[in-house]
């Protein structure tokens, strides 16, 4: 399954990429700065039939997000698509 992990997610254009993508195929990494945040959207996906996880990191620390997209990686996936909101 192809992964998208989309930097900066939030419940508007982050979560309509996600769904657009989810309903794709694509599993889908949810980066921003808020984990519970993250959470919640990662799990209203899932009710939604799209596999989702959150990684917080905040995107001008490049480390944290390196980290980030690494986890995502590691537990979804390659990431064959980077999207900035």
């Amino acid at each position: 399954m192809p992964t998208i992990a989309i930097v900066g997610a939030g419940p508007g254009l982050g979560a309509a990429v996600a769904r657009r993508f989810g309903a794709e195929g694509f599993s889908v990494g949810l980066v921003s700065r808020d984990q519970a945040r993250l959470d919640e959207l990662a799990a209203r996906l899932e009710e939604e039939g799209v596999t989702a996880r959150g990684y917080a990191a905040d995107v001008r620390d490049g480390t944290a997000l390196e980290v980030a997209l690494a986890r995502a990686a590691d537990e979804l996936g390659p990431v064959s698509v980077l999207q900035y909101s």
